[in-house]
């Protein structure tokens, strides 16, 4: 039997290998424990990206829309992850910060400082990075391409101007953070390992009554 992260990578595996659907199960992935609220406030408000910097994350969208935001507010948009070799070139600029690949230990606090985690990906298999800002207690912009991992506690947009308009609107209407927070940590209290391990193990456990000998 197969596992995958979730119900569309499950889908797209039974389509490319003609898997039979009783043979693979989708086991949703966790966030480590030890992402949570940071009290921090940073000097400057700032959108947040972390992922591994590669064309499907969709970043000149993102940086487009933060660059037109940015026109009206004095906001900067910090890009965490390794570069692949094929990724998109950034440009240093004023209020772009690309921090490359950072340590975990100091992940908490970048998602909690955010003004929100900003993740137009054209494609992901499940997009933990969502899962790790919401339990920090981000407000999460993304494209729909996390729905599994954000449920309806996300903005989805999808464009620059999407992006733009949802940017804007949390930076304009602050009220209505404290919501979208909340709504991030009742999500991400949803997804554990200790789900993960049960969910898993009873994969093995019916394989085993399946095909065991």
């Amino acid at each position: 039997m197969i596992v995958t992260p979730g119900e569309s990578v499950r889908k797209q595996a039974m389509e490319r290998f003609g898997l039979r659907p009783e043979r693979i199960v989708a086991v949703p992935e966790a966030a480590a424990g030890w992402f949570a609220p940071v009290d921090t406030t940073p000097a400057t408000p700032y959108f947040l990206f972390v992922g591994t910097v590669e064309p499907r994350k969709n970043l000149p969208a993102l940086i487009e829309a933060w660059r037109e935001v940015r026109r009206e507010h004095p906001v900067d948009l910090v890009i965490a992850g390794r570069h692949r070799a094929d990724a998109p070139a950034l440009s240093p600029e004023p209020g772009l910060r690309l921090l490359g690949e950072v340590p975990d230990a100091s992940l908490p606090e970048l998602y909690s400082g955010a003004v929100a985690l900003v993740y137009p990906s054209h494609y992901e298999g499940f997009g933990l990075p969502v899962l790790e800002a919401m339990q920090c207690g981000a407000c999460v912009i993304a494209s729909r391409a996390v729905t599994e991992a954000a449920g309806d506690a996300a903005l989805y947009v999808a464009g620059p101007a999407g992006l733009a308009h949802a940017m804007r609107q949390v930076l304009e209407q602050p009220e209505q953070l404290a919501g979208w927070r909340a709504r991030s940590r009742a999500r991400a209290a949803q997804f554990t390992w200790e789900r993960t391990a049960r969910e898993t193990f009873a994969v093995y456990l019916e394989a085993c009554r399946r095909f065991g000998n």
